[in-house]
Order: C-alpha cells, then structure tokens, then sequence
C-alpha cells in the first residue's frame, strides 16, 4: 500500500503467521529523560561563565611600623646618650674612638628597625611606582617590587644598616684626620661584613628572579618585548636606590651626630 495510507500503519501478518508491528514512516521521537516535554524552541541553559578577576595584589608586611618604632627609639637613644657627660663609656672595636655605652646601643636599635622597616618601604616603593597612570614598565615594576617585597627588604636593610654604619663611622674617624686611620683587622672585618650582606642581597634577588621564571616566559609567548622586561627591571633597581640612598645618608648623618659633638 502507498506511504502514509492506512494499510501501512496496520499490523502485518507473515508467511509463518507471526504478526508484526507497525511500520510508521516517521522515525519514533524519544522519550524525555526527565520528565518534561521539549520543544524545539527550549534550549538547554548552559553555565554562565565566571567573570575573570584580576590577581590580588600582594599584602603589604606587618613590620614597618614596628621598625619605624624602633628605628626612632635607636636615634632617641643616640641622641640622649649623647649630650650626658655620666653616662658609662667605652671603646669601640679596632680602638676606633671611646664613646658613651648607649650610642652603640642606639645603633644597635637603629640598625635592627631599619632590617624590620625595610620590607614594609620595599612594598611602600612598589605602590609609588604604580601611582599617577603607571604605564606599562611602572606596573611591571611596582607589582614585581610589592610581590616580593618580604624576600628583598629584610637583605636591602641590612645592606642598608651597613652602609649607614660604616658612613657614620667614616665621617667621624677616617675623612677628618682628627684621628687614627683604620686599622687592617677593621678594614678586614669591615670588608667582610660588607662583602657578605651584598652577597646575600644579590642571592635574594636572583631567587626572586627564579620564582618569576614562569610569568617571564608566559609574557615572552603573548609577545611582551624583552626590552620592556629589561626597562622594568632597571626601573625597580633605580626605584630602590633613589628611595633607600638618601635614607641611608640621613639615618647615618643622624648617628654620627651624637659622637660628632
């Protein structure tokens, strides 16, 4: 019978007497699994995709003020010890000068805030680079320098209390003739602290350098220019020095001072 006629939707008998189904033209629809009818007009709802957020910036350390606290307790002490005539006196190693007992622990405290205030300015400089419409470099920079803020403050203030320590120690025994030059076993020793606080200074920026291997080489394949890695690592060495220089100068001008007088 032809196609769509009622004969066609009927049961068929075979030659052996067996009874068939149905043939329909019309292929069969599926039953829905759950339970609801679908149209054609339904579309399933897909998940909404989350919005992409931007990393959190690095938290700032804990320590600056407490190393602010204790770097202003150092020059207090300096700067009491100082002007008292009653205070006990002794000599300071090489046989450099004999001075009151709490300048040197003045510059003990001094010494032990900047190594605490240290981490705290690190980040500090980070967020100044990033302010007034950072560019590119500057918040490459600044995002670098506030990341890894706690792995090169605590070595750049020890680097710092050094330097500071041995500017003050210069200008008070060994640029004015008023008295004996170092010693060998001083300029020994000094060498050596110093030789080993930038050493350990550089050590901490080549692990910082290592644990960004990874977002260097993930900038290098979106096509960040090596020069611009290059401008913004030169741009966080000159940020750090133009911040802590002048602050080393100055908290050394301000221990010198006590034992100037």
């Amino acid at each position: 019978p032809p196609a769509g006629s009622r004969a066609a939707g009927a049961a068929r008998v075979g030659a052996d007497g067996t009874v068939r189904a149905p043939v329909s033209d019309t292929p069969p629809t599926p039953a829905p699994t759950d339970g609801m009818q679908e149209t054609p007009d339904q579309v399933p709802d897909l998940p909404a995709a989350a919005p992409l957020a931007a990393p959190p910036l690095a938290a700032s350390p804990n320590g600056l003020p407490w190393g602010v606290a204790v770097l202003a307790a150092g020059l207090a002490v300096e700067s009491y010890a100082g002007v008292t005539d009653t205070t006990p006196r002794t000599a300071l190693p090489g046989g450099l000068a004999v001075g009151p007992v709490g300048v040197l622990a003045g510059w003990s405290l001094t010494a032990l805030g900047l190594i605490l205030a240290a981490p705290g300015l690190t980040h500090l400089c980070g967020r100044l680079l990033q302010s007034a419409r950072p560019g590119a470099r500057r918040l490459l920079a600044g995002r670098v320098l506030m990341t890894e803020a706690t792995r090169l403050g605590r070595p750049l203030g020890v680097v710092c209390a050094v330097a500071s320590a041995a500017f003050a120690a210069g200008t008070l025994y060994g640029y004015d003739g008023s008295t004996a030059a170092f010693g060998p076993l001083t300029t020994l020793g000094g060498l050596l602290v110093t030789g080993c606080t930038v050493a350990t200074l550089l050590t901490a920026a080549v692990e910082a350098r290592q644990s960004r291997a990874d977002t260097t080489a993930a900038l290098l394949r979106l096509g960040a220019p090596a020069t611009v890695l290059r401008s913004a690592a030169a741009l966080r060495t000159g940020a750090l020095l133009a911040f802590f220089g002048p602050l080393t100068l100055l908290i050394a001008e301000l221990a010198a001072l006590p034992l100037a007088r």
